[in-house]
Protein backbone atom coordinates (compact mmCIF):
# COMPACT_ATOMS: atom_id res chain seq x y z
CA UNK A 1 0.00 0.00 0.00
CA UNK A 2 1.39 3.39 -0.93
CA UNK A 3 1.93 6.13 1.59
CA UNK A 4 2.11 9.88 1.03
CA UNK A 5 4.56 12.26 2.68
CA UNK A 6 3.82 16.00 2.73
CA UNK A 7 6.87 18.25 3.16
CA UNK A 8 7.14 22.02 3.46
CA UNK A 9 10.05 22.13 1.01
CA UNK A 10 10.20 25.18 -1.20
CA UNK A 11 11.94 25.07 -4.59
CA UNK A 12 15.69 24.84 -4.05
CA UNK A 13 15.42 23.29 -0.58
CA UNK A 14 17.01 19.89 -0.10
CA UNK A 15 14.80 16.86 0.55
CA UNK A 16 16.80 14.09 2.23
CA UNK A 17 16.33 10.40 1.40
CA UNK A 18 17.76 7.25 3.01
CA UNK A 19 20.58 5.56 1.11
CA UNK A 20 18.35 2.76 -0.10
CA UNK A 21 16.38 2.01 -3.24
CA UNK A 22 12.85 3.43 -3.19
CA UNK A 23 11.65 0.40 -5.13
CA UNK A 24 13.34 -2.67 -3.63
CA UNK A 25 15.20 -1.48 -0.50
CA UNK A 26 18.76 -2.38 -1.56
CA UNK A 27 21.63 0.11 -1.25
CA UNK A 28 21.14 3.04 -3.63
CA UNK A 29 23.72 3.93 -6.26
CA UNK A 30 21.66 5.93 -8.77
CA UNK A 31 18.91 8.55 -8.85
CA UNK A 32 15.51 8.47 -10.53
CA UNK A 33 13.76 11.77 -11.26
CA UNK A 34 10.26 12.14 -9.85
CA UNK A 35 8.73 15.17 -11.48
CA UNK A 36 5.39 16.82 -11.98
CA UNK A 37 4.33 19.67 -14.21
CA UNK A 38 1.59 22.18 -13.44
CA UNK A 39 1.15 24.84 -16.09
CA UNK A 40 4.57 26.24 -16.89
CA UNK A 41 6.13 25.09 -13.63
CA UNK A 42 7.90 21.75 -13.24
CA UNK A 43 9.07 20.45 -9.88
CA UNK A 44 11.65 17.64 -9.75
CA UNK A 45 13.01 15.51 -6.93
CA UNK A 46 15.75 12.90 -7.47
CA UNK A 47 14.88 9.72 -5.59
CA UNK A 48 17.54 7.06 -4.83
CA UNK A 49 17.38 3.68 -6.60
CA UNK A 50 19.75 0.71 -6.83
CA UNK A 51 21.76 -0.26 -9.92
CA UNK A 52 19.40 -3.15 -10.77
CA UNK A 53 16.35 -0.88 -10.74
CA UNK A 54 18.33 1.66 -12.79
CA UNK A 55 18.93 -1.03 -15.43
CA UNK A 56 15.23 -1.87 -15.40
CA UNK A 57 14.42 1.80 -16.09
CA UNK A 58 16.87 1.83 -19.00
CA UNK A 59 15.33 -1.24 -20.69
CA UNK A 60 12.59 -0.85 -23.27
CA UNK A 61 9.95 -3.30 -24.36
CA UNK A 62 9.64 -4.18 -28.04
CA UNK A 63 6.38 -2.27 -28.25
CA UNK A 64 7.92 0.76 -26.54
CA UNK A 65 10.84 0.72 -28.98
CA UNK A 66 8.48 0.31 -31.95
CA UNK A 67 6.37 3.27 -30.83
CA UNK A 68 9.45 5.46 -30.41
CA UNK A 69 10.75 4.57 -33.90
CA UNK A 70 7.36 5.20 -35.44
CA UNK A 71 7.16 8.48 -33.51
CA UNK A 72 10.46 9.65 -35.02
CA UNK A 73 9.18 8.92 -38.54
CA UNK A 74 5.82 10.59 -37.85
CA UNK A 75 7.47 13.64 -36.26
CA UNK A 76 9.73 14.07 -39.28
CA UNK A 77 6.85 13.61 -41.72
CA UNK A 78 4.61 16.03 -39.80
CA UNK A 79 7.41 18.60 -39.71
CA UNK A 80 8.11 18.30 -43.42
CA UNK A 81 4.43 18.40 -44.37
CA UNK A 82 3.54 21.35 -42.12
CA UNK A 83 6.69 23.26 -43.04
CA UNK A 84 6.20 22.65 -46.75
CA UNK A 85 2.57 23.74 -46.69
CA UNK A 86 3.33 26.91 -44.76
CA UNK A 87 6.21 27.72 -47.11
CA UNK A 88 3.93 27.35 -50.12
CA UNK A 89 0.87 29.25 -48.87
CA UNK A 90 2.33 31.90 -46.55
CA UNK A 91 2.15 35.48 -47.82
CA UNK A 92 5.30 37.52 -48.37
CA UNK A 93 8.64 36.91 -49.98
CA UNK A 94 10.60 33.66 -49.99
CA UNK A 95 12.86 34.49 -47.03
CA UNK A 96 9.82 35.09 -44.79
CA UNK A 97 8.09 31.98 -46.12
CA UNK A 98 11.15 29.84 -45.42
CA UNK A 99 11.53 31.14 -41.88
CA UNK A 100 7.84 30.55 -41.16
CA UNK A 101 8.08 27.08 -42.71
CA UNK A 102 11.06 26.12 -40.55
CA UNK A 103 9.38 27.39 -37.37
CA UNK A 104 6.11 25.58 -38.11
CA UNK A 105 8.01 22.40 -39.07
CA UNK A 106 9.90 22.44 -35.76
CA UNK A 107 6.73 23.00 -33.71
CA UNK A 108 4.76 20.31 -35.57
CA UNK A 109 7.60 17.80 -35.25
CA UNK A 110 8.01 18.52 -31.54
CA UNK A 111 4.28 18.11 -30.84
CA UNK A 112 4.12 14.78 -32.67
CA UNK A 113 7.31 13.60 -30.92
CA UNK A 114 5.84 14.44 -27.47
CA UNK A 115 2.69 12.51 -28.37
CA UNK A 116 4.78 9.49 -29.48
CA UNK A 117 6.86 9.58 -26.28
CA UNK A 118 3.69 9.53 -24.17
CA UNK A 119 2.34 6.55 -26.12
CA UNK A 120 5.66 4.71 -25.77
CA UNK A 121 5.71 5.32 -22.02
CA UNK A 122 2.36 3.55 -21.69
CA UNK A 123 3.84 0.49 -23.43
CA UNK A 124 6.71 0.16 -20.93
CA UNK A 125 7.54 -3.17 -19.30
CA UNK A 126 5.51 -3.89 -16.14
CA UNK A 127 8.65 -3.98 -13.98
CA UNK A 128 9.71 -0.60 -15.39
CA UNK A 129 6.29 0.85 -14.53
CA UNK A 130 6.58 -0.62 -11.03
CA UNK A 131 9.96 1.08 -10.45
CA UNK A 132 8.54 4.38 -11.75
CA UNK A 133 5.52 4.08 -9.47
CA UNK A 134 7.64 3.28 -6.40
CA UNK A 135 8.24 7.00 -5.83
CA UNK A 136 6.10 9.74 -7.35
CA UNK A 137 5.75 13.47 -6.92
CA UNK A 138 1.99 13.74 -6.49
CA UNK A 139 1.46 17.45 -5.89
CA UNK A 140 3.41 20.64 -5.26
CA UNK A 141 2.99 24.33 -4.62
CA UNK A 142 5.40 27.18 -3.97
CA UNK A 143 5.59 26.20 -0.30
CA UNK A 144 5.69 22.41 -0.32
CA UNK A 145 5.31 19.09 -2.07
CA UNK A 146 3.64 15.73 -1.61
CA UNK A 147 5.53 12.52 -2.40
CA UNK A 148 4.00 9.06 -2.66
CA UNK A 149 6.02 5.91 -1.96
CA UNK A 150 5.02 2.31 -2.62
CA UNK A 151 7.09 1.02 0.33
CA UNK A 152 5.78 2.14 3.74
CA UNK A 153 9.16 1.70 5.43
CA UNK A 154 10.79 4.03 2.93
CA UNK A 155 8.11 6.67 3.52
CA UNK A 156 8.70 6.48 7.29
CA UNK A 157 12.46 6.96 6.87
CA UNK A 158 11.87 9.96 4.59
CA UNK A 159 9.65 11.46 7.32
CA UNK A 160 12.38 10.88 9.94
CA UNK A 161 15.13 12.41 7.79
CA UNK A 162 12.99 15.45 6.95
CA UNK A 163 11.38 16.04 10.36
CA UNK A 164 12.18 19.75 10.12
CA UNK A 165 10.18 19.97 6.84
CA UNK A 166 7.05 18.18 8.07
CA UNK A 167 3.98 20.38 8.48
CA UNK A 168 3.01 20.96 12.10
CA UNK A 169 0.31 18.64 13.38
CA UNK A 170 -3.14 20.16 13.73
CA UNK A 171 -2.43 23.18 11.57
CA UNK A 172 -3.76 23.82 8.13
CA UNK A 173 -1.24 24.89 5.50
CA UNK A 174 -1.39 28.51 4.45
CA UNK A 175 -3.51 29.07 1.35
CA UNK A 176 -1.77 30.03 -1.87
CA UNK A 177 -1.74 33.80 -2.34
CA UNK A 178 -4.23 35.15 -4.89
CA UNK A 179 -2.88 36.06 -8.33
CA UNK A 180 -1.62 39.64 -8.68
CA UNK A 181 -4.40 42.14 -9.10
CA UNK A 182 -7.09 40.01 -7.46
CA UNK A 183 -8.00 41.35 -4.05
CA UNK A 184 -4.49 42.29 -3.01
CA UNK A 185 -3.98 45.91 -2.02
CA UNK A 186 -1.10 47.36 -0.19
CA UNK A 187 -1.93 49.25 2.99
CA UNK A 188 -0.78 52.82 2.72
CA UNK A 189 -0.49 55.40 5.41
CA UNK A 190 -2.15 58.65 4.52
CA UNK A 191 -0.62 61.65 6.09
Amino acid sequence: MSQQVRLNARPGQTVRFPNECASCGREASERMPAEKRAGQTTRRVDVPICADCGRILARRSGEEERRLRLGRVLAGAAGLLAGGLVTLIAPGGWPLRLVLGVVVAAVAGLLVWRWAEARAERAALPEKQAVRESARLVDFSWRGLTLEFARDGFAERVRELNADLLPEQGTEPLPDPPPPGEGTRAATAEG
